[in-house]
């Protein structure tokens, strides 16, 4: 279980980027908390991505 929490930062990336295309394609673009919460899931899975692979790293 341990090996798969560094992949979690991007399967919240990914979440936020499926939610996107899927909110564009079904056209709910008429609300902003949507686009906001999406692009909200993306920043944060990128962060978190990034912050453990530092903790991962020798240096």
């Amino acid at each position: 279980m341990k090996k798969y929490i560094r992949f979690s930062g991007l399967a919240v990336m990914y979440l936020g980027v499926i939610l996107l295309i899927v909110g564009y394609a079904f056209s709910w673009t008429d609300s902003n908390a949507f686009i906001i919460s999406a692009v909200a899931l993306v920043v944060l899975g990128v962060a978190w991505h990034v912050y453990l692979l530092k903790k991962e790293s020798k240096y």
